[in-house]
């Protein structure tokens, strides 16, 4: 099935697609001018299902409205970047130049969200939807007019976890595994933040080529450290999670780490069947819980099913709130072929029926929304995440809101920043926040 789908969505790559009645030419001629917009991630190779669900999400929001706004029918052009940055750049001028696409929404990777507020600023007249990519800086420090994301950023999602496993599970110090690029070390530096900040010691990471499968070696150096740390944390996705997982139950890891947590992007839907009944219990953090029972989410993973005959995950929400929000400042007063009037359109939407809660943007573009911490769970014989505690209304900078300037002018994040040792950490936090934060949190205990 899900090679059939594949092949489906890759058939209009290059050559666009578009919703309409396709009742005959006097329907064609009614209609207005059509609306091109751009869809561009990987569509093949490692992160295919980055690129493809953020594809189906579009496709849900605008079946939702017949594939048109009012009498324009909504064109839309899908580009596969290939999981590389060059070709993403390439493939991006071709959306504009050759395909006349004003809005695009992507990309859906970490590297190549890196590589997007450049883009964007030499194209200030292109309006870019993020589509799951997560790097931090694309809406804070690197941000530009033109980049908005209905989505997530890595750091975001991931604070009050690094808080939860502080003082909620008690850890002091963690193992972190993962993926070598820019989306897990923001996910890595934003749990550090909530970790140290609320009591823990250490996060000792140990990072891995992106497309590694043999976790032998990563075991072997787990079970010989395992006297000195509370649990693991897995920081990756896809195929390396069934790996990582694969090799955890081989080497009988959970006799010496009682508690596995997760990145956002390890307990994914697509994932959950096949990790089997001993990954009942891990924790994760993010921004949307599968299994909630709220009514939009039943009625998004119910319509989902029907079509894929699978459970529909973050990524492919953030196709559907993406397109959604595009459709709710369409029917504004503003100008689609306006870009500056379109933009101020979008910032000024307020989603109240998204399947994940309620979100609306910051002043740099961001989606201010809920962040829940989350456990897979078996129920009713599926496996799904389950909510286990809420925040509301986190914006991208999380517990630092009051503290924006301070926390900007600290270094990007890194594979090695900020630091592994809590010691070290607080050290560097006081040259940007200065001592009366650092002590704050210690007469508070963390957070208050």
């Amino acid at each position: 099935m899900k090679t059939i789908i594949c092949s489906v969505v890759l058939s209009v790559v290059m050559i666009g697609f578009a919703f309409g009645s396709g009742t005959g030419d006097s329907d064609a001629e009614a209609m207005g001018e059509p609306i091109h917009i751009g869809i561009i991630g990987p569509m093949t190779g490692w992160a295919t299902v980055y690129g493809q669900n953020v594809a189906r999400g579009v496709q849900m929001a605008l079946a939702e409205v017949d594939g048109r706004f009012n009498d324009r029918p909504i064109k839309v052009f899908i580009e596969d970047t290939k999981a590389e940055v060059e070709v993403m750049l390439t493939k991006l001028d071709s959306l504009v130049q050759r395909d006349g696409c004003e809005i695009i929404i992507g990309p859906s990777l970490g590297h190549e969200g890196d590589a997007l507020p450049a883009w964007a600023e030499k194209n200030p007249d292109v309006t870019v939807m993020v589509g799951y990519s997560g790097p931090q800086d694309m809406t804070m420090r690197d941000n530009q007019p033109n980049v908005i994301r209905a989505g997530f950023t890595a750091n975001q999602v991931i604070f009050h976890f690094g808080q939860f496993a502080a003082q909620d599970l008690g850890y002091d110090k963690i193992v972190m595994v993962g993926q070598d690029y820019a989306y897990p070390w923001g996910q890595a530096a934003g749990f550090k933040r909530g970790f140290f900040d609320n009591g823990g010691e250490e996060v000792k990471t140990i990072w891995h080529p992106v497309e590694m499968l043999d976790f032998s070696s990563v075991m072997a150096e787990l079970q010989n450290i395992s006297s000195d740390y509370d649990a693991v944390f897995y920081n990756g996705s896809g195929a390396q999670v069934l790996a990582f997982w694969k090799a955890w139950e081989q080497f009988g890891m959970d006799r010496m780490y009682p508690q596995l947590l997760g990145g956002a992007n390890v307990p994914d839907v697509p994932l959950l069947s096949q990790l089997g009944d001993g990954f009942v219990g891990v924790y994760s953090s993010m921004h949307y819980t599968d299994g909630d029972t709220n009514p939009d989410n039943t009625r998004f993973r119910t319509t989902y099913f029907d079509q894929y005959k699978e459970y529909p995950d973050a990524i492919v929400l953030q196709g559907y709130d993406s397109m959604r929000v595009l459709l709710r400042a369409f029917a504004t007063e503003a100008s689609i072929e306006d870009a500056e009037a379109l933009r101020q359109a979008i910032l000024a939407v307020t989603i109240d029926d998204s399947p994940r809660g309620s979100f609306y943007f910051d002043a740099y573009g961001q989606a201010v929304q809920d962040v829940y911490i989350k456990r897979v769970a078996e129920v009713d014989g599926e496996f799904m995440n389950v909510t286990v505690k809420s925040y509301e209304q986190q914006s991208q900078f999380g517990p630092y809101d009051r503290y924006q300037n301070e926390y900007m002018s600290t270094p990007p994040d890194a594979r090695d920043y900020p630091s592994d040792i809590a010691e070290e950490y607080f050290t560097d936090l006081v040259r940007y926040f200065g001592e009366e934060y650092v002590a704050d949190l210690r007469r508070n205990g963390g957070w208050r």
